[in-house]
């Protein structure tokens, strides 16, 4: 199931009901698959969390965030995808600003 949201700058008429995000789960999308699960560490390696979805700009079809349930329990976060970098050697998303 893909669901989309409204959100980020509008290029479109107002009031057009133009979706802006398509929010993709592990079931919808192979590559979603892949990062589903995948943890979440800050640069000092301690998981903070682990995708739970992610968002694609419906216009361009690029990845635009990752949903990360947060290890605490509280609220999912989205995150900037240009925030992370993919570590393949641990097989993890790294959120470098993450202090």
């Amino acid at each position: 199931m893909l669901r989309t949201f409204d959100g980020g700058s509008q290029t479109g008429r107002p009031g057009s009901g133009e979706r802006r995000f398509s929010c993709i789960f592990a079931r919808d999308s192979t590559a979603t698959e892949l990062l589903h699960g995948c943890p979440v560490v800050s640069a000092g390696g301690t998981i903070i969390g682990r995708v739970k979805s992610i968002l694609v700009d419906a216009r361009s079809r690029q990845l635009r965030y990752v949903v990360m349930a947060p290890r605490s329990g509280g609220a999912s976060v989205s995150i900037p995808w240009h925030a992370l970098y993919f570590d393949s050697a641990l097989a993890r998303l790294v959120f470098y600003t993450y202090g």
